[in-house]
């Protein structure tokens, strides 16, 4: 398994010729910080990704410039989502044909690595990008992957044999984490010398934070200046756990003193029709206590969010990596979430977050109580949440930057390209 710590990173790259590939869009804030980190290298990235459907001027506002091939549906944003989906497809289909023409016909254009995100096209059984590695392969051009999920989520086991196949087509897999390069070994076979762990880095760095900043996002949300807020931000699905951590606040807030001031959950982000329809019941159900938000938050929003938040919460029920806590983490404000592997890399519990066994709603209802009446009595010097509080403002020790992500990400290029 390589690791690579960037030290042997030449000073200058930009002799690099990058072709970096998430057509669909599915990691834009990943693939967006990680093509500006190497584009600051001095390497030359070609962005091969669709706008982002929510905010179809993000990649030019973050100075990149997407390059998906010929075809371009600008407007697939305004269809329905079905029209969307399948006007998404089709662009990304006829635009990958003509990426393997230019890659067979232009030589001198030809990338010294093309570098794959995430291919969900692979999870509907269409192969096409086996397709584009053989024919970057064939021409000399090594493929490296990016590991964001094992398997997708909620699939079970029906699309182990496809990524087993993904897994040991590409010249080298990155993972964020050493516990997945060893499932990676373990589960899928691959050989550990092919597998390389960089850190996943924060998808939106947090502002600094002041009351001030905190006072508005609370006038700006209508939401009481002294009440206790807990956070849970993201996309919506069902490994994440909302189900659980609807039941634990119903049963959290059950039992809340009657002369304490009411808490309130606030659940912000979008997702399928059935997460949304639970969420929006349960907040009709308890409209004092659950505040749904369930939309598309755009980036300049995001802040708000956090901002107006005293803590944050991850009840996953598993996870390979995940964005959104290390957004969260650059916050600072503590913690609950699952005891899993990937969090673990990041939060202690008892210093900056409380970690409770997945799926255990009885171990979440407590964590959430004891939280949640530390911060209403004040932060008292004697109360876990002081503690927790203290911790979280370390956390920007714990992530790595950007930079140093694109130094290692261009140090596993190197290995495959050693003669650059």
């Amino acid at each position: 398994m390589s690791s690579p710590s960037g030290s042997n990173v030449a000073g200058n790259d930009r002799g690099w010729n990058i072709w970096l590939s998430d057509a669909f869009c599915f990691t834009p804030w990943y693939s967006a910080a990680l093509v500006k980190a190497l584009m600051n290298t001095g390497a030359s990235v070609r962005f091969i990704a669709t706008d982002v459907a929510g905010e179809p001027a993000y990649f030019r506002s973050q100075g990149i410039a997407p390059n998906p091939g010929p075809f371009s549906f600008p407007y697939a944003s305004k269809l329905p989502s079905p029209a969307r989906k399948a006007a998404r497809l089709f662009a990304a289909m006829t635009n990958a044909a003509a990426l393997r023409r230019q890659l067979k016909d232009a030589s001198a254009t030809r990338p010294d690595v093309l570098h794959l995100q995430q291919l969900p096209a692979l999870n509907h059984g269409i192969h096409d990008d086996f397709r584009t590695i053989a024919c970057a392969q064939g021409l000399g051009i090594p493929v490296v992957h990016t590991v964001h999920n094992l398997l997708p989520h909620d699939s079970g086991d029906k699309l182990r044999a496809t990524y087993q196949r993904l897994y040991s087509s590409v010249n080298r897999l990155i993972c964020h984490s050493p516990d997945v390069a060893e499932r990676l070994t373990k589960e899928f076979g691959v050989n550990a010398h092919n597998i390389s762990v960089i850190p996943h880095g924060p998808l939106f760095e947090a502002p600094g934070e002041t009351l001030n900043d905190r006072r508005r996002a609370r006038t700006s949300l209508n939401i009481e200046h002294d009440r206790p807020v807990v956070l849970w931000q993201g996309v919506m699905a069902p490994y994440k756990g909302l189900d659980l951590l609807l039941q634990a606040w119903e049963r959290c807030v059950s039992l809340w003193p009657n002369t304490a001031t009411k808490p309130l959950l606030l659940i912000a982000g979008t997702g399928p029709a059935t997460e949304a329809t639970q969420v929006n019941a349960a907040a009709k159900q308890h409209p004092d206590t659950i505040r749904s938000e369930i939309r598309y938050i755009t980036t300049a929003e995001l802040p708000l969010f956090f901002q107006a938040s005293d803590a944050l919460v991850y009840p996953y029920r598993a996870i390979t990596t995940s964005g959104a806590l290390l957004t969260g983490l650059t916050y600072r404000k503590p913690i609950i979430a699952s005891d899993l592997p990937p969090f673990r890399q990041f939060l202690r519990h008892k210093e900056n977050a409380l970690l409770v066994s997945p799926g255990d709603v009885d171990s979440l209802t407590e964590a959430l109580q004891t939280l949640l009446l530390g911060l209403n009595s004040g932060g008292e010097t004697n109360s876990l949440y002081r503690t927790l509080a203290a911790g979280s403002a370390q956390n920007q020790g714990l992530y790595t930057s950007w930079d140093r992500i694109a130094k290692q990400t261009l140090s596993v290029y190197r290995e495959l390209v050693p003669n650059l």
